[in-house]
């Protein structure tokens, strides 16, 4: 059913119907409905984008433009695009700001992703990270593991003051040289300290 407002000027004749959306394109939106087919636009309070077969709430002026301001319902629910033109603020004022899914969350940007928080938790079963590059910087890092195994091609670390491991064994294995330099080099042991080689140079 067609309405017309009566809180306008005369000569503009505004509309409001429920129709089928028939064709959805950047240039428009093809609605039907009993009193005709109409081409509209999504209203920018829509945000569900329309997708054909929809059923939406249409208003405007036929004679200027019409609006696509709601989707009242959609055949399949399974899936539902929320869309809109330039950026996008979500603010919340007081409370906090929660999104839950039942099967997966996915953030995907073509640019730039940023993450500003006073303090950032992760809880996880299984992660997986993957960077072409990484760079941290931060004053502290702790980090309490039951086992971390690491697999790189080549390895570089600096330490400007102290680099203290303490551990039950240690156990380094080089395929070809191992090299340990220093002003001062100390071997300590508390039992046995062996040396064993073809060659053993001394000064």
């Amino acid at each position: 059913m067609i309405t017309a407002s009566t809180d306008v000027k005369p000569d503009i004749h505004i509309i409001q119907s429920v129709g089928t959306a028939m064709e959805c394109s950047d240039k428009g939106i093809i609605v039907s409905t009993r009193d005709g087919v109409f081409c509209t636009r999504r209203a920018v309070s829509c945000l569900v984008e329309p997708m054909a077969g929809d059923t939406v709430l249409i208003t405007g002026d036929p004679d200027n433009q019409l609006f696509v301001i709601a989707v009242l319902q959609r055949a399949d629910t399974s899936s539902i695009r929320i869309s809109v033109e330039g950026d996008l603020t979500v603010g919340v004022s007081k409370g906090r700001f929660s999104v839950a899914a039942g099967h997966g969350i996915d953030l995907v940007s073509a640019g730039e992703m940023t993450m500003i928080s006073s303090e950032l938790t992760v809880n996880a079963s299984k992660g997986n990270i993957f960077f072409d590059q990484l760079f941290y910087l931060g004053r502290f890092f702790d980090a309490v593991l039951e086992r971390i195994s690491h697999k790189v091609k080549r390895s570089y670390r600096i330490v400007e003051e102290i680099d203290q491991v303490r551990s039950n064994v240690i156990d380094y294995r080089a395929a070809k040289n191992m090299s340990l330099r220093g002003q001062n080099t100390l071997v300590t042991a508390k039992d046995l300290v062996k040396i064993d080689s073809d060659q053993i140079h001394l000064g």
